[in-house]
């Protein structure tokens, strides 16, 4: 695939080749799923929303964390609603595991409904970022906590795909948005991942991983 094409799966994976980038996505975010996770800090009780949920193979580590919660998935992509909904079969039998096909800015849920709201790597796609927050804003409880996990500008920018339909950010510039659109920002983490080859084996890549917690206000 050229890397526009990688560009539109990574944003809104479709078909085979959907599946396969959703695999791939698996293995490339594992570190930074991993730091988001530690920096979600789960409680028993919580309501959550994962906005781009992908194939839906991260999931089951939510409930590793803590069994007790109730986790609703959001998606724009129909083939990775359909391979999530296959993974997580028995999860979603039982009721713990709910997944929506969906676009963040119209999301259909009720007002309050969720004590924490994350998503790792989707940042980047949000045409009208202040319009998904304010969706966000609106569908988390009183307090509740946003959790976005991103790579920094400055390490995206050498990947082809990137000059593609993202729009790159700083963790200041992350922060910034969020506390332009209803969110104090309480904590940053960052941390620089291994060394890598490149999927493609054109380049070493270097991530710098960015979470962010943005408190509702």
């Amino acid at each position: 695939m050229s890397a526009e094409e990688i560009a539109s799966q990574l944003r809104k994976p479709d078909g085979e080749d959907g599946i396969r980038v959703g695999a791939a996505m698996n293995k490339s975010n594992a570190v930074l799923y991993n730091m988001m996770l530690s920096f979600l800090g789960i409680k028993a009780g919580d309501r959550l929303l994962e906005i781009g949920f992908g194939n839906g193979y991260f999931i089951p580590a939510l409930f590793e964390k803590e069994n007790a919660i109730q986790y609703t998935g959001l998606d724009m992509s129909e083939t990775m609603v359909a391979e999530a909904a296959r993974v997580n079969e028995n999860r979603i039998s039982e009721g713990s595991v709910k997944l929506h096909l969906g676009r963040t800015e119209e999301m259909p849920f009720s007002e309050g409904a969720f004590t924490k709201v994350f998503a790792a790597n989707v940042l980047y796609f949000w045409d009208e970022p202040a319009v998904a927050l304010k969706a966000i804003h609106r569908v988390l409880d009183t307090g509740g906590e946003l959790v976005l996990a991103i790579r920094s500008r400055e390490t995206m920018q050498p990947m082809p795909f990137s000059a593609h339909g993202f729009t790159l950010y700083s963790a200041e510039e992350a922060r910034s948005l969020l506390e332009a659109n209803g969110f104090r920002v309480s904590e940053v983490q960052t941390a620089l991942e291994d060394a890598r080859p490149s999927a493609d084996g054109s380049m070493t890549v270097q991530f710098e991983n960015i979470c962010l917690r943005g408190i509702k206000i």
